[in-house]
């Protein structure tokens, strides 16, 4: 029996510190995720589970436990690899012993390191400064990680917070009991208070937090600073530079950079704006027409540039024959993101409103580009938080343009620059054109056969295999070595084709039209037909695209990008676009479902929590005041009487309060009777209650007639004697 005992322990506190390393542990399994196998991820969080569960759970002496967990996740071992058919347990018993070794192998690594340094963890973290070091390490980390990969770990880092104030909390009674048994016994006596204590403080941090105002930083980060720096034209290191930065997935949004195109990137749904447009249009930024062989140089700041003027038209170099359709938008900005430049439908015309005033400075106007340019440097005033304007989109005559050939098109004097191609430019992608177009004569035929060629045989993907490219050229390296990728590979190619063909064109960056998540039934609209409403734009709606000249008919836009819609010069009949409208636009509804589900999930998981903690403070803050009710009636009473009771006139005030309680409960008193006389009275047929009210008559004499001074606390014997008499009461009423 001794040994038995012995072999018991009784240590929860310093158990429950593997519950907070293994919350610790699944934030990180959350990162590398991506990299590990998904039966290595399983297996390390179900080693840690085990762990956590075998220490917590068996008050065993320490041997025994490891024994336990050695054996657990051995066997763990063998049933996950075999769910994942690394491991078939077939033929005789030493083939299959020999077999598991064999396949094991690099898996027991991962979960021996994993048993090893949790344990290991919790031995040696066992003081509240390495406690805060090792959690404040993790968060650094956490943070680090954040800002300089592509994988957004704001979650993991509030997780870690959370277990960090967790495992104090836990230190803490530890501690306590350690140093102060007598007061630990004492307070396993209140469970509800320590732990309504400790929810209460955890419920106003998580309000606090979720209810903080987010404002701009004051200070701009390090690594902000060092990453804009790294990456100035006179930066010391900037090829360095961009080269990692296409090494590591980038977040989805509007370029400020275009001359090192390429790598992959993640989509960012934060939102950029609202758009209220009586049609569906892609939402112009500007455009590049020179091409470096890595990307798309910035415009000259030669380039002419004029002030505009709110309510007057805007200036054209261009006056193209075909038919245009004038289309009003207001721009809602929905973020404190600086652009360059301000946004519309294909081409801005006039801008009739900024902010809700008819005039503000910095606006600049650049016919060339048909682009409206903010000029921060000229202008005292922040980036326009809404503008309205009105765009011209052109109604292109299909069959018309489709007869005219390149000499009827290109009559006039072409400036060399949208025709611009740098020297040591691959042959072979003039000669993929030149086979693409071959059966084409005019050059609106020869760009719908380039854009029918890349949109069939090259696949989208936001995260292309750059491993495969070997030429130093973008495109000649999309075309020939990635053969996947996302707008900017589709866009550009497309535009240098065209150029290798001697047609004008350049390239084009802004916004896709957005979503309507209010509309159930969504579709796209093809050009031409209307669809009032609002469209949301988010930063994942950042989008590249082609426009071509075709002489007097003007910049025509082309989208030769798979998956996006812009129904312009195409070879597809109506019956095959509206098929694949149909389902594009199906695709796009089950994204925005998803997304949309998602975002509800998470703000019902917010407002759950929130309302729970707010239930719980309001619980706690009435727990508080029913327990205090006897201190706020005596200090009612002592701001009705402008004076504080003393410990005598407590004693009697609490003497009449169970008194007229004994009177509900049917132990009547007379109005000429003293306490004495009824006492006397209610012990004739309540003899049980006697002592009771013995003591009870005894403190309230010596209270209300004697000379002898009422020690502080009798009152509070008052209301020891009460609660006893109304016990007796209740047990003898249901006896």
């Amino acid at each position: 029996m001794t040994k038995l005992k012995h072999l018991w322990r009784y240590d929860w506190l310093a158990s429950f510190t593997f519950l907070w390393i293994w919350i610790v542990v699944k934030q990180w399994l959350s990162f590398t995720e991506p990299v590990w196998f998904e039966e290595t991820t399983l297996l390390v969080e179900r080693t840690v589970i085990i762990i956590a569960i075998i220490e917590i759970l068996l008050p065993l002496k320490r041997v025994y436990r490891i024994l336990i967990e050695c054996t657990l996740i051995l066997l763990l071992l063998y049933r996950t690899l075999i769910e994942f058919a690394v491991f078939s347990p077939v033929g005789e018993l030493n083939h299959r012993i020999e077999q598991f070794i064999t396949v094991s192998y690099p898996y027991i690594w991962f979960v021996l390191i994993t048993a090893v340094l949790c344990l290991f963890i919790a031995k040696f973290i066992v003081s509240k400064l390495w406690i805060i070091i090792f959690m404040g390490l993790n968060m650094i980390a956490l943070a680090i990680l954040d800002s300089f990969t592509s994988i957004i770990l704001w979650d993991e880092a509030a997780w870690m917070a959370f277990a960090m104030l967790g495992w104090l909390v836990s230190h803490h009674f530890q501690k306590f009991k350690q140093k102060y048994p007598q007061g630990w016994k004492h307070l396993l006596h209140y469970p509800f208070e320590m732990a309504a204590h400790i929810v209460l403080v955890f419920s106003v941090i998580f309000l606090l937090g979720i209810n903080m105002p987010s404002i701009s930083p004051i200070i701009t980060d390090p690594y902000t600073v060092w990453r804009e720096w790294k990456a100035s034209p006179g930066g010391p290191a900037q090829q360095a530079f961009l080269e990692e930065v296409n090494a590591q997935p980038s977040i989805s949004g509007y370029s400020r950079e275009d001359n090192q195109l390429g790598g992959a990137f993640e989509f960012d749904y934060s939102l950029v704006m609202t758009v209220n447009s009586p049609s569906r249009n892609y939402w112009r930024g500007e455009t590049r027409r020179l091409y470096s062989g890595t990307g798309w140089e910035n415009e000259s700041s030669d380039d002419s540039y004029s002030n505009v003027q709110v309510g007057k038209s805007l200036e054209s170099d261009l006056e193209p024959i075909v038919q245009t359709e004038e289309v009003q938008q207001t721009m809602t900005l929905l973020s404190d993101t600086v652009y360059p430049v301000l946004f519309g439908a294909y081409q801005i015309s006039s801008i009739e409103t900024i902010n809700g005033e008819q005039a503000m400075k910095g606006l600049q106007w650049n016919s060339a580009q048909s682009a409206l340019f903010w000029n921060e440097q000229m202008n005292d005033s922040t980036y326009p938080s809404t503008y309205s304007i009105t765009s011209k989109v052109p109604i292109i005559p299909v069959e018309e343009l489709s007869q005219q050939s390149y000499d009827e098109l290109y009559n006039e004097s072409i400036e060399e620059e949208y025709l611009q191609i740098p020297t040591g430019f691959p042959e072979r992608v003039t000669e993929l054109a030149i086979s693409v177009t071959q059966s084409a004569e005019t050059p609106y035929d020869k760009m719908a056969l380039l854009q029918a060629y890349l949109q069939t045989n090259y696949e989208y993907t936001n995260t292309p295999d750059v491993t495969r490219k070997i030429s130093n050229d973008f495109v000649d390296s999309f075309l020939f070595e990635i053969r996947e990728g996302y707008c900017d590979y589709f866009s550009t190619s497309i535009v240098m084709m065209a150029r290798s063909l001697d047609i004008p064109a350049r390239w084009v960056k802004g916004y896709a039209p957005g979503s309507q998540p209010e509309m159930e039934d969504f579709r796209m609209m093809q050009q031409g037909n209307m669809n009032t409403g609002v469209y949301t734009v988010s930063n994942a709606d950042a989008h590249s695209w082609a426009e071509v000249y075709f002489g007097p008919y003007g910049w025509i836009p082309i989208e030769a990008t798979p998956g996006f819609n812009m129904p312009l010069l195409t070879e597809l009949d109506s019956e095959e676009l509206n098929e694949m409208n149909q389902q594009e636009d199906q695709e796009l509804s089950n994204d925005e479902k998803i997304r949309s589900t998602e975002s509800k999930i998470t703000t019902a998981w917010i407002k759950g929590i929130s309302i729970t903690a707010v239930t719980l403070l309001l619980l706690w803050l009435g727990y508080v005041v029913w327990r205090s009710r006897h201190s706020m009636y005596f200090l009612w009473l002592r701001l009705r009487h402008g004076k504080e009771l003393t410990s005598g006139e407590k004693v009697v005030v609490e003497t009449e309060r169970w008194i007229a309680y004994l009177h509900k409960r049917g132990m009547k008193r007379q109005m000429h009777e003293t306490l004495r006389e009824s006492v006397m009275k209610w012990q004739q047929y309540e003899p049980a209650l006697g002592p009771l009210l013995q003591n009870l008559l005894q403190l309230f004499e010596k209270a209300k007639y004697s000379p002898e001074s009422v020690a502080a606390g009798e009152w509070r014997e008052v209301q020891r004697i009460g609660k006893q008499l109304n016990l007796e009461l209740t047990t003898k009423r249901k006896i």
